[in-house]
């Protein structure tokens, strides 16, 4: 148990929960949502602090822990520490110069050092730190002129400090190792997010005592093989298969061997791989079964040549594609997941992944409701936060179920919790990106994506997402082969994929791609779909088609026929790619605003 810490006022210990509140209302402000640097080496060493081990705060610990720098890091030849400690000591003062000025627990980096320190500030904590939804008291206003007067007196003084710190860029650096779980802590527990709604028809299900968990895959080898030749390809295979499944941590758990328990021992799937030889060919056969009941759930075989996989490229790519076609959302698992009983949380997981597939107002409402009531319960469930980031995300893009309060400030927070409880998930940074897309920081979105895609480089849907932020931003030529390579691994891909190839191809003058990609969208009619099929039409001089798909936009999306340069910016349209949409749709004489 971690005993209380004593404060530098002399005043006695202050309890850990204490600071841990403290250190929740640090970080949910403008200045650390912002920030995901900072808020890493923040939690991360009061975290330390917090557990007794404030003397291994050290630049070299603190670069490979909190900011994932390799072993061989070197703090004489990188500064990174010592800049972004000064950062955080600014980012500090400012933040309790103000917004903090009267919250009840001061933390504070000594200059010199990077072992925090706690004081007691002699505030009652505000009842507006429990988020409470009653009218504001009497003395919360008086709080609020008092903090007020201190933003006046500091105004001169911080306030473009406060804009360089809250907007610089800041992402993270790279894991050390993929988790296979659920990432790995180096943060407090992250602050209750605001309620569901209480008016709307779609209720969160009823808590459930259990915690949230992720469905867990178990692979194994069946038999013995006597062979050492089909054993080698055997183990490689699994070895490619298991490191690649495990890269989508957001929606599934792999067990391999190494474990004292038999790896079946509590799996949802066992993922099964017999092998034998026939001649100079080794003949692979792979099953994925239900591990309560064992129902064959899926089923695939080939065979090749010893001389073709001797170098083991060949199986390296078997063995990804069969863990692609898996694992990937709207994938193998994902299609039966929807027959299945899933455990507690990954229910509206996978609600969150059919709202991307369909974009249905509904389908949102009822996600982002059971995402909010699973965060309250388990507040440490990363891949709960990383998707209630996007569905924030797609209210504030998409104009679906408005709630009070910003939702980009929302969107941001619950992504940078989500890379706060796992710095490793790729899915994490995915909603960073979005959230930092929409908010205009394209650079920081940018380096979010792409770290995306280095810690998964095997998720569509990643690649969709990013290849789609180059169209929007006028880099199509840099957005096409990524949305090209997510097509392709992607059977059961959504509509939006195509509706971004088709925008990508339109942009870079494909123009047999443009008309193919047309042809699938024909029948969509997602906001964004009318869109492409709009400009397909006007391309192809359709003019009947255009008007059908103007007419649909008019009633499914008024703001669009009021004014469509509003529409397309807020979905992330750059000026430059709104001006060759609207100018592609105007020359069959349609005039737009």
């Amino acid at each position: 148990m971690t005993e209380g810490v004593a404060g530098r006022d002399g005043s006695g210990t202050i309890a850990p929960e204490d600071i841990r509140a403290q250190l929740d209302r640090v970080l949910a402000s403008d200045i650390f949502r912002s920030a995901p640097q900072l808020t890493a080496f923040l939690s991360y060493v009061v975290e330390q602090a917090l557990a007794g081990r404030a003397a291994e705060l050290k630049g070299y610990t603190i670069a490979v822990e909190a900011f994932g720098r390799p072993p061989e890091f070197d703090p004489q030849s990188d500064p990174i520490v010592r800049v972004e400690a000064g950062r955080l000591r600014k980012a500090l003062n400012l933040y309790f110069a103000a917004e903090g000025v009267r919250d009840p627990v001061r933390i504070a980096i000594p200059v010199g050092a990077y072992v925090p320190s706690f004081t007691r500030q002699g505030f009652a904590e505000p009842e507006a730190a429990t988020a409470s939804l009653e009218p504001a008291q009497p003395a919360a206003a008086a709080g609020r002129r008092w903090r007020a007067w201190a933003y006046a007196v500091a105004a001169l003084v911080v306030t473009g400090a406060i804009a360089f710190v809250a907007w610089r860029q800041a992402g993270t650096g790279p894991e050390l190792s993929v988790a296979v779980a659920s990432g790995e802590m180096l943060a407090p527990r992250p602050a209750t997010p605001n309620a569901p709604d209480q008016s709307s028809s779609a209720q969160p299900p009823e808590p459930v005592a259990s915690p949230a968990s992720l469905p867990v895959i178990a692979v194994v080898i069946a038999g013995d093989i006597v062979d050492p030749a089909v054993e080698d390809a055997a183990r490689l295979f699994m070895r490619h298969l298991v490191d690649t499944m495990a890269r989508f941590d957001d929606l599934l758990v792999v067990k391999s061997r190494g474990t004292a328990l038999r790896p079946e021992e509590g799996a949802d799937y066992i993922l099964t791989l017999n092998t034998s030889r026939a001649g100079d060919k080794i003949e692979g056969f792979v099953r994925l079964s239900a591990a309560r009941d064992g129902r064959v759930v899926w089923t695939t075989s080939g065979a090749r040549s010893l001389a073709a996989v001797s170098d083991g490229t060949e199986l390296r790519e078997l063995a990804q594609g069969v863990a692609i076609r898996l694992a990937q959302p709207f994938g193998v698992l994902h299609a039966d997941f929807r027959l299945a009983t899933l455990p507690p949380g990954v229910g509206c997981i996978y609600m969150a992944l059919n709202f991307r597939r369909h974009m249905k107002a509904d389908d949102h409402l009822a996600a982002r409701n059971c995402l909010d009531a699973l965060v309250a319960r388990d507040p440490d469930f990363h891949p709960a936060w990383s998707h209630l980031a996007l569905l924030t995300a797609d209210e504030y893009a998409a104009g679906l179920n408005a709630r009070s309060g910003s939702p980009l400030d929302r969107a941001l927070a619950a992504a940078v919790t989500a890379v706060r409880l796992a710095p490793a998930s790729a899915r994490a940074h995915q909603a960073l990106m979005e959230a930092q897309f929409l908010r205009g920081m394209t650079e920081e979105a940018l380096k979010s994506g792409r770290e995306a895609m280095a810690r998964n480089p095997y998720d569509p849907d990643i690649m969709a997402d990013l290849g789609a932020r180059y169209v929007q931003l006028d880099r199509a030529a840099e957005g096409l082969p990524l949305l090209e390579r997510a097509a392709a691994l992607s059977n059961g891909r959504p509509s939006w994929y195509d509706v971004f190839l088709y925008f990508a191809a339109y942009l870079t003058g494909a123009n047999k791609l443009a008309e193919s990609q047309a042809s699938l969208i024909k029948a969509e009619e997602t906001p964004l779909a009318l869109v492409a099929r709009a400009v397909a039409s006007a391309a192809a001089g359709d003019r009947d088609g255009l008007e059908e798909a103007m007419r649909m936009l008019g009633q499914t999306e008024p703001l669009f026929a009021l004014d469509a340069r509003l529409f397309l910016a807020r979905k992330g349209f750059s000026p430059p790619v709104i001006d060759r949409i609207l100018a592609a749709i105007g020359q069959v004489g349609l005039q737009l605003r």
